[in-house]
């Protein structure tokens, strides 16, 4: 007898009909399948210094934070209509509800990616064009080549770089700085 997921599998590939949100949420599995208009797409999980860069960024946001934002890892961002994002770390205003899993956009302050070699293109160049659609002020692109940050601000609707280097200073949503190289020992 096949295991559960293993007979899932045909029937998530064959499908013909683009997803919706609740069908997203019915999924086995959530992490790592996001959803971009009606498409899964499926990122390989990160390798050990991509979930170190990942969760020492959590942490160090975490201590940070002041009482108005919550910090969570790898949550269910909404960006659009059939259009839910996982950042490895966000920033998220107010008290969290625990039962809540997708957040909308509108409350998220900023998310940091770090970038793999089998999702960089969706790291660099389809997320960031969404989160910036959907009005996230700020997105921390953390290359793991050194490693650098990239911090973006939303301007006019586009983001704009506005600091690099392998120590990122972020004055909001709250004063933290992030030492990427420390992190990543």
């Amino acid at each position: 007898m096949a295991a559960p997921h293993q007979e899932e599998a045909p029937r998530l590939l064959d499908r013909t009909e683009p997803w919706t949100e609740q069908e997203w949420l019915e999924l086995p599995e959530k992490s790592p399948v996001e959803l971009v208009d009606g498409a899964l797409v499926m990122s390989p999980r990160g390798s050990n210094q991509h979930q170190r860069l990942a969760y020492r960024s959590f942490a160090v946001l975490d201590a940070a934070a002041t009482s108005s934002w919550s910090v969570v890892g790898e949550p269910t961002v909404r960006v659009g209509r059939n259009r839910l994002l996982m950042p490895d770390v966000a920033v998220i205003r107010g008290d969290l509800d625990p039962g809540t899993v997708i957040n909308d956009a509108v409350d998220v302050a900023l998310v940091v990616e770090v970038v793999s070699p089998g999702n960089a293109a969706h790291d660099r160049i389809l997320k960031p064009h969404l989160y910036a659609e959907a009005g996230v002020r700020w997105y921390l692109r953390v290359e793991q080549e050194g490693p650098v940050g990239h911090l973006h601000e939303l301007v006019d609707g586009a983001y704009r770089e506005i600091a690099t280097g392998p120590v990122v200073e972020l004055t909001e949503p709250f004063p933290v700085t992030l030492d990427l190289p420390h992190l990543a020992r």
